[in-house]
Formats: structure tokens, sequence, C-alpha cells
């Protein structure tokens, strides 16, 4: 495969990429609004729908380490390059490749920042089911912390 060749499998691979972020940023979104809701089964089905999402994201970057160790070499870089690495080789063939760089960054950031906000709802949210289960029931007589059985015991 030829050096055009490659730089275009890779810019394909970063628009990919760059959708990919982009519904991830979408799914977690619809996870908080389930949470907001109290919607379990739409919670329930944006989580998977997210994990399908992160094995397609590990598909992709499987297959951009291939085209950019192919680049790397067709271009004497060392082995593992960076995309700016590429860009900068390329000059000015690679000004595409630098801007969806970017805006891939400012998209990472985002469904970051979102996974973030998500992760404290949930831990926010544990922490009051805890509270709750040591106000009704109680120490476990087995020592055992709340939200690990304690309700299942008190129950049976």
């Amino acid at each position: 495969m030829n050096v055009q060749n490659l730089v275009h499998a890779l810019e394909a691979n970063l628009q990919a990429e760059l959708a990919g972020k982009d519904a991830q940023i979408v799914l977690l979104e619809r996870q908080e609004g389930a949470i907001a809701a109290h919607d379990p089964a739409a919670l329930e089905s944006s989580a998977r729908e997210l994990q399908s999402e992160l094995q397609r994201e590990i598909e992709r970057a499987e297959k951009r380490a291939r085209i950019l160790a192919m680049l790397a070499s067709a271009l004497g870089l060392p082995p593992r390059p960076r995309i700016a690495q590429i860009a900068e080789a390329l000059g000015s063939r690679g000004e595409k490749l630098a801007l969806r760089r970017s805006d891939l960054r400012v998209r990472c950031a985002e469904a970051l920042r979102r996974g973030r906000r998500l992760n404290v709802l949930l831990r926010a949210h544990a922490g009051l089911v805890e509270e709750a289960l040591g106000r009704f029931l109680g120490p476990d007589p087995s020592g055992a912390p709340l939200g690990r059985g304690a309700l299942v015991d008190a129950e049976a």
C-alpha cells in the first residue's frame, strides 16, 4: 500500500473514530438521563449500547495502530508514531490529519468529562443506597458490609 492510500485509510479511521466518540457522548447523555428519570430499562439499554461502542473503539484502535505502523515504516519514522508525528512528516499533505486529530482530542475530552460526571452520579447514588440500608436495616450480625447481602438477609 502506498503512502497516499495509507493516509486515506488513516483519515477514514479517524473519521470513524470521531463518529464513534459522538455516539459515546450521546450514550453517556442517555445514561445520565436514565439515572435522573429513574429508568432502569433505559439505563441498561444504553449501557449495553455503550459496551458495544467501546468494543468497536478497540477494533478501530487496532486498525489505526496497524496503519500508523505502516506509515511510520514508509515515512522512515520510529515505530509506533503518534498521529501528530505522521501529520508533521507529511507536511501540507498532513493538514487534514492534524485537523481530524484536533477534532478527536476535543471529542475525547468531552466523552471523558461526561463519563466522569456519570461516575460521580453513580457513586452518589450508591452512597445514598448504602446510607438507606444502614438506617433501615442496622448492622449485619455477620459483620458483612451493607449493600453486600444485608438486604437479602433482612428479607429472608
